[in-house]
């Protein structure tokens, strides 16, 4: 992973010495050659985005830009910001550079001011569980019970709920081997008055390949299939004999099956429901397929693999930009993570604690309408940075045929 942050100090480095100015490189090679890189990290070899630049201003005013262009327009306000102040200190021009400061300061709040999006309907009620079951019980046989039950004992908790989530894989089993069990809760829901359901669960299809699913019941029965794998951790992207080898030596080496790349959204009533499982989320651009018809984010997830590390943190942080980027509200379900319901402005409405079992009862409202990042994605932080660097490298051959010249 440090090898993308390796090559964009090379190429800064690259520019300051082929165009000998340091407002050159500092304001339109270094922001935009950092956020390139970033940018080509979520995408190469499967892609890993984890906590980019803009992340750190989850809970600040630079948000605002979230709307627009995304956690890597935020990267690239946050890296020109650093550019401006180092320019300032070196007293490069320091009163120009400060104006451009403030420009970008008053810019961000003036932005925080917009509403892109609008409510739909009446606020709904929704009960998150979160499991605490540990990594090491959860595919203990002696255990399975004890897991079903305490699921099955927290739907009967509730009632007259329009929405209930369980984590990810909360049933350590397929879908067809607990049939008995889902038919069970199927009759809970009806008499408890519960609208939907939403549980983590493995599936199986007709060639018995394995798939992470997201299993609705209720007013509207939809399967949805995780689409971005964990590389090594579900499927293993190395040689057959490789596979083989694993195999022998007894090591995990069975892949799970990649859901398709457009699937149908789950529905509570006429409220569409975005999905996203595990670390799926942190693919911003990705989670845009269910956009603007989607009224609200769900995201399922285990972390019990983190254990007590900040990991666990700082995923829960790159979820909340998902709330921003799209003005929606992310109602984000963890075994032993952080279970939250988080507003569209990236702010927690409600938190419990992680790593124990707890019920988390609150409210959410269904939101509608386009933010500018819904409408364009990654293409207009593309076209900024690749602009930027064209500019950069104009008058980088201007002034250096100036001093050609003189």
């Amino acid at each position: 992973m440090a090898t993308y942050y390796s090559l964009a100090g090379y190429l800064i480095s690259y520019t300051y010495k082929k165009f000998n100015s340091r407002i050159i490189t500092l304001l339109f090679f270094a922001p935009s050659l950092w956020v390139m890189m970033e940018w080509i990290r979520g995408y190469l070899f499967s892609g890993f985005p984890w906590y980019t630049l803009g992340y750190s201003q989850t809970s600040s005013w630079l948000t605002a830009w979230a709307p627009i262009g995304g956690v890597h327009m935020m990267s690239y306000i946050v890296a020109l910001s650093s550019s401006l102040i180092l320019l300032i200190y070196l007293k490069i021009k320091p009163y120009r550079f400060l104006a451009i400061l403030s420009y970008v300061c008053f810019g961000s709040f003036f932005l925080q001011s917009i509403e892109w999006t609008e409510s739909k309907g009446r606020p709904l009620t929704a009960m998150l569980v979160q499991g605490g079951v540990l990594q090491e019980n959860k595919w203990l046989r002696s255990e399975f019970n004890n897991t079903l039950n305490l699921y099955k004992d927290s739907l009967i908790a509730s009632e007259g709920l329009d929405l209930v989530i369980w984590p990810e894989v909360a049933i350590p089993a397929s879908a067809q081997r607990v049939k008995p069990y889902l038919k069970e809760l199927d009759q809970i829901i009806i008499n408890k008055n519960i609208q939907l359901l939403i549980m983590g669960i493995n599936t199986l299809d007709n060639e018995r390949n394995v798939y992470n699913s997201m299993l609705t019941m209720g007013v509207d029965n939809v399967v949805y299939h995780k689409k971005h794998l964990v590389p090594f951790g579900e499927y293993f992207p190395v040689p057959l004999f490789i596979k083989n080898w694993l195999q022998q030596m007894q090591l995990p080496s069975n892949d799970i099956k990649k859901g398709d790349p457009i699937q149908v959204m789950p529905k509570l009533n006429d409220i569409a429901i975005a999905t996203s499982i595990c670390f799926e989320d942190i693919f911003g651009s990705e989670q845009l397929t269910f956009q603007p018809e989607a009224n609200v984010l769900v995201n399922i997830t285990n972390n019990a693999w983190f254990g007590e590390s900040i990991a666990s943190a700082q995923h829960f942080q790159m979820s909340r930009m998902r709330a921003i980027e799209t003005g929606r509200f992310l109602l984000r379900t963890s075994n032993t993570g952080i279970t939250a319901i988080v507003k569209p402005n990236g702010s927690i409405q409600q938190q419990l604690d992680p790593y124990e079992y707890s019920l988390l009862k609150g409210s959410f409202q269904p939101m509608q309408g386009s933010t500018p990042y819904i409408k364009l994605g990654n293409y207009l932080i593309v076209i900024l940075i690749i602009f930027m660097m064209s500019l950069g490298y104009y008058l980088g051959l201007n002034l250096k045929k100036k001093k050609n010249d003189g």
